[in-house]
């Protein structure tokens, strides 16, 4: 009965060689005291059986046990050469799993790595849940992470070349008393067929951190890149065009049916306030359509038409919201058309109308959209190249920050969104289905 404890315990412990020789409730952790199961040992220095000698406890932690920090004590053995002339005379014993001086067993490190760098926990959480401070935890990812962020591999693997990208802004630190807002430069792997993931974080947003992480690249992985998605920056554009000449870069549909919908919305607060002389109330019937205003015009309702009509009509009397909703429409039906030859001739006809347009924000928009008109018209040959996984991967970088707090070191920024999503991952576990069986019901 004891031998089979014995080895009930070391089933749950799961460290080969070791043996549970008792447990303890200490302030809230659970402790327990283990040993090897070595009985024969050779001297390092001759190779004769050794004795033991005398026994040293030394305490490492260990993974969490249900919901409680586990400590180990180790009781070491320490162990002498019968030969009185060997020179190695005695020595602590030693295993794999516990390194000398070690605060966490190896389990635990890499165990501590995974949840932070693949599972996008928090370092201060998993700090917490084995007991030990904040940089414990964090050296662990720093020595384990490097590596993996630093291989050449990674930008470009083996049978996987990078053929697409996108480029797009975050905020890194937000601003403060003494500075400004600072922002970093992401780029994205958009290659199809796969899912998109971070390539880089470069800290700044301009054209020039752009171009020098594309000058870091070599000419093989340049010439590798069809195509690049941005949104309207000048600066990622110029980079684009001098590092990547043979790639098209593509102008993301969402940015450009924004700028529409923001005319639309400056028009609207002008008429608002010309014709009123105060900004929109809930009464007013301009400022009760700004919502139905940014809609797609075959996705409106009849009641939702009705209001949008009926509010034109009390309050636009030089229709010059009206023309500025018909523009940010013939916008959106451009990216429905599947002829591209015939959705560039309507853009490019759209554009020449809107320069000479006399409403001033109309003829604004007319501007921005001629400075961007090839990458506009890029994407009606290239209808799959979107920003949109690029905004996804934001969505994602913000969920980081949120689960750390916040980041002030730009380094280990870097390292964790990297390390979180810019990787190609295909070890994702499929979902198990919950089995109608009465006995595994909750």
């Amino acid at each position: 009965m004891e031998d089979a404890t014995a080895s009930l315990d070391a089933a749950l412990l799961g460290l080969d060689g070791f043996v549970v020789l008792g447990f303890a409730d200490v302030d809230g952790e659970l402790e327990l005291l283990i040993e090897t199961t070595a009985d024969l040992v050779a001297c390092p220095g001759c190779g004769a059986v050794a004795r033991p000698k005398d026994r040293r406890p030394t305490w490492v932690r260990d993974l969490p046990l249900a919901g409680r920090a586990v400590v180990l004590c180790w009781w070491k053995r320490i162990w002498c050469c019968p030969h009185e002339r060997c020179e190695t005379k005695t020595w602590t014993e030693r295993h794999s799993a516990i390194a000398a001086r070690a605060v966490l067993t190896e389990r635990a490190r890499q165990w501590a790595f995974e949840q932070v760098g693949e599972h996008d926990a928090a370092v201060a959480a998993v700090a917490a849940g084995l007991g030990v401070a904040w940089w414990t935890v964090m050296g662990q990812v720093i020595a384990r992470g490097t590596p993996l962020v630093a291989d050449p591999g990674r930008l470009d693997p083996p049978g996987a070349p990078v053929t697409a990208v996108g480029v797009d802004e975050t905020s890194f630190l937000r601003a403060t008393g003494t500075h400004a807002t600072l922002f970093a430069t992401g780029i994205a792997d958009l290659t199809p067929g796969r899912p998109a993931r971070l390539l880089d974080v470069v800290e700044g947003r301009s054209g020039t951190v752009l171009g020098g992480w594309l000058a870091e690249r070599d000419d093989a992985w340049r010439a590798g890149v069809c195509t690049a998605s941005l949104d309207p920056f000048r600066g990622y554009a110029t980079a684009l065009a001098t590092h990547l000449p043979q790639a098209e870069r593509v102008l993301d549909p969402f940015h450009v049916v924004r700028l529409g919908l923001a005319c639309v919305d400056d028009i609207r607060r002008r008429v608002q306030q010309e014709t009123t002389g105060h900004r929109g109330r809930k009464t007013d019937p301009l400022y009760g359509i700004r919502r139905v205003l940014r809609r797609r015009r075959d996705r409106l309702s009849i009641k939702a038409r009705a209001r949008l009509e009926a509010g034109l009509v009390a309050a636009d009397a030089d229709g010059e919201v009206t023309l500025a909703w018909t523009v940010a429409q013939d916008l959106m039906a451009l990216y429905q058309l599947d002829d591209p030859d015939l959705a560039r001739a309507r853009a490019e006809q759209l554009i020449s109308d809107l320069r000479t347009c006399p409403i001033p924000e109309l003829a604004r928009l007319g501007r921005t959209l001629h400075a961007w008109r090839v990458e506009l018209c890029a994407h009606f040959e290239h209808p799959a190249v979107s920003n949109g996984p690029t905004e996804n991967l934001n969505l994602k970088i913000k969920n980081t920050k949120r689960t750390a707090r916040g980041f002030r070191n730009f380094a280990h920024y870097r390292l964790r969104l990297l390390l979180n999503h810019g990787r190609i991952r295909e070890d994702h576990p499929p979902t198990r289905i919950r089995t109608c069986r009465p006995r595994f019901a909750a």
